[in-house]
């Protein structure tokens, strides 16, 4: 599968589990930086995910991540200040901690490290 049609696919599966009020771009790119399985740009609102790194995590979490963060960032941030809160901070973890157990309820992405709680 190409890395356009992975993207398309990452985005519908996203999707299915939030559906987020403000638009946003998902890009799979066909690299692996050393320190970065993925990204979000905050103002292009767009997620990358780099494809290389599924040997050690999978794309859909990768995904996950980043979709946090940019429902963190439109929908979520208390602070309009952002230098004042953590990229990585409780909001954060908490949306997406709230995306992975959804997932995982709904049988579309199973985390072995949450599995026998959450279903």
């Amino acid at each position: 599968m190409n890395c356009q049609a992975k993207a398309l696919e990452l985005k519908e599966f996203l999707l299915k589990i939030y559906r987020c009020k403000k638009k946003f771009e998902l890009l799979v790119i066909d690299k692996k930086p050393k320190t970065r399985a993925g990204v979000y740009n905050i103002e292009k609102q767009r997620i990358r995910v780099y494809s290389k790194w599924s040997c050690c995590m999978s794309l859909k979490e990768i995904a996950i991540h980043e979709y946090a963060h940019h429902i963190h960032e439109t929908e979520k941030r208390k602070n309009p200040n952002r230098r004042q809160e953590r990229a990585h901070g409780q909001e954060f973890w908490r949306i997406y901690s709230a995306l992975c157990c959804k997932a995982a309820q709904m049988g579309l992405y199973v985390d072995k490290h949450i599995a026998d709680i959450v279903t």
